[in-house]
């Protein structure tokens, strides 16, 4: 289930401010390998780029249609339009800085079976919605974008935007 975003902090990291939010903490761990998320893109108080990573469990087959019908989503005897289910019951943001040289596999705003790969800078400014260039599908700027995070060393490595029908 795609859910609204909330911003948590990792718990004994994070304090409450007086007005009642949140802080989160400026790096949150989260380990090597390559998980499926949804990023934002921002950058911590150096000015290093940084990924907001909420992770999340993409479902297919039998395993969507029956933790869909868990969650509420469908009912018992009822299919799932697109044969998939995102379980992310647990909205937290994990701030993850980027390596230098991260590349990032979107996909074409022309032709959906095509690959566009940029840089960190260049999927700031599509995801801040100033990319004048080719133009990328299922990216609304602002908003975050499925993906699958490749994380090494602590790093954001790379990542590869997820399509949903």
């Amino acid at each position: 289930m795609i859910a609204t975003m909330v911003i948590a902090a990792c718990a004994g990291e994070g304090d409450g401010t007086a007005d009642g939010t949140t802080t989160v903490p400026a790096m949150a761990p989260i380990d090597d390998g390559t998980w499926f998320a949804f990023v934002t893109v921002g950058e911590d108080e150096s000015g290093a780029m940084t990924l907001g990573v909420d992770l999340a469990e993409m479902l297919t087959g039998e395993q969507a249609r029956a933790e869909a019908v868990a969650d509420g989503v469908i009912g018992e005897g009822e299919d799932l339009p697109n044969d998939f289910y995102i379980d992310n019951d647990e909205q937290v943001l994990e701030l993850v800085q980027v390596a230098e040289d991260a590349r990032f596999t979107l996909i074409s705003g022309n032709d959906t079976s095509e690959s566009v790969v940029v840089d960190g800078p260049v999927l700031a400014e599509i995801y801040a919605g100033t990319h004048t260039g080719e133009p990328v599908y299922g990216i609304v700027p602002g908003m975050p974008i499925p993906m699958d995070v490749i994380i090494v060393d602590g790093l954001v490595s790379g990542a590869t935007a997820v399509y949903l029908p």
